[in-house]
């Protein structure tokens, strides 16, 4: 269940078209991670918006603009993102688990390591979408050679096997990617 005094707070910016109001208290407030779990936030306009690591677990967000926002770390499990606009967004480590992406706009969006396990992906854009150890591994739904080849670094994110073949990428391509970043994050 979302906390109140976050959605209350989300919905003065909202009513007032003043996505600054929200952005102000999480710059005063980095430690606090806003649950707006189960909120529905349907065609809202939230562009800008500083959502890093908040929880959006069982959220309506059909049809909302995020387009520029931060939305790095954030918990999609099992949202609504039905043609959401997430065009240039950063989207990098989260979490969208059973999640529905259909005929949402992610182009041009930093999709670093996100997860999308069981995730729908039926008519969503990915042009220019940076997929580089995005997990595009564990039974996603819906998601076509097109769409995949249109974003940058698809080479380097992790699939099934299914769509390893149809990439033309080798079956170890997964242990390979691990090993190399594995490599990368012990010279950081």
């Amino acid at each position: 269940m979302a906390n109140e005094q976050h959605l209350k707070l989300l919905n003065e910016a909202i009513e007032k078209h003043d996505i600054a109001i929200w952005n102000k208290w999480r710059q005063n407030n980095p430690d606090i991670r806003p649950d707006l779990s189960r909120t529905d936030l349907r065609r809202a306009d939230l562009k800008h918006a500083a959502f890093h690591k908040v929880i959006f677990k069982d959220a309506n967000l059909r049809g909302t603009d995020l387009t520029y926002a931060d939305l790095s770390g954030a918990d999609f499990n099992k949202a609504n993102l039905i043609r959401t606009h997430l065009t240039e967004a950063n989207l990098s480590e989260a979490n969208f688990s059973e999640a529905d992406l259909s005929e949402a706009n992610l182009s041009e969006a930093n999709l670093r390591e996100a997860d999308f396990s069981y995730a729908h992906f039926l008519g969503a854009l990915l042009l220019s979408a940076d997929l580089d150890r995005a997990n595009l591994e564990d039974n996603v739904k819906e998601l076509s050679l097109s769409q995949i080849k249109t974003a940058k670094h698809w080479e380097k994110a992790y699939y099934c096997k299914d769509i390893l073949e149809k990439l033309g990428l080798p079956l170890d391509h997964n242990e390979k990617l691990r090993e190399e970043n594995e490599v990368k994050k012990g010279k950081e």
